[in-house]
């Protein structure tokens, strides 16, 4: 396993990308008990996040949680910032060593994401879909991965919309440890049709989300 961590090479770095429509810039850097501890601990005490995390837990049991997800050398974990105030947290993992890997046809390359918006302010069609279409451009930006994969709880309506909404097609559910998962996959190829390709430009500048969308989001 470890050896593998290796070849594969992930590494924990920061990224910055500007989003053209909407103004704002989105950026990830890993995250760190000793900064990032105190508004984890808030994120995940808040009920809307506790409903779908189920770590509504004492300082010393997330500590203690923390430090074992950040032992795990499949994955790597970020604070997501819009204009360089944190409202995200962040979970990139290697598809074939991750549970979601064994029922899946997972490749070598494929990579997994699991997040939470933390400040309700940042909820919503203006910002969660594109925090999450910056995150899959930085998964992306190891050339080798072709597929990024995500598995939301089946019931949680308002994440498997934005999934849609940024590229992620439904593949069927599976039952995992802790709940029934969509199993989501996002295609390069179809990724970037949709997305600039430009380092630090999320959209294309012919591209906006559709009306339908939006108002979907409103019903």
């Amino acid at each position: 396993m470890r050896s593998k961590n290796r070849t594969l090479g992930m590494q924990a770095e920061c990224f910055e990308i500007y989003n053209n429509q909407n103004g704002h810039t989105y950026s990830f850097r890993p995250f760190s008990i000793e900064r990032d501890f105190d508004v984890y601990s808030k994120w995940m005490n808040q009920s809307y996040v506790s409903q779908w995390w189920s770590l509504a837990k004492s300082s010393a049991e997330l500590k203690d949680h923390l430090e074992k997800e950040l032992a795990d050398k499949h994955q790597n974990l970020f604070i997501g910032f819009v204009d360089g105030v944190p409202v995200s947290y962040w979970e990139r993992y290697w598809l074939q060593q991750d549970i979601l890997g064994r029922f899946v046809d997972a490749q070598p390359f494929d990579q997994g994401l699991h997040f939470l918006v933390g400040e309700k302010e940042y909820l919503g069609r203006k910002f969660t879909p594109s925090l999450i279409a910056a995150f899959l451009k930085f998964l992306f930006q190891d050339p080798r991965t072709l597929r990024v994969f995500g598995e939301p709880d089946i019931n949680n309506r308002m994440v498997l919309r934005y999934a849609e909404a940024t590229c992620f097609e439904m593949q069927g559910v599976v039952e995992m440890p802790e709940r029934s998962s969509a199993v989501m996959v996002c295609r390069r190829e179809q990724f970037f049709a949709k997305y600039s390709v430009k380092p630090g430009e999320l959209w294309k500048p012919s591209l906006r989300e559709s009306a339908g969308f939006a108002q979907e989001l409103r019903l």
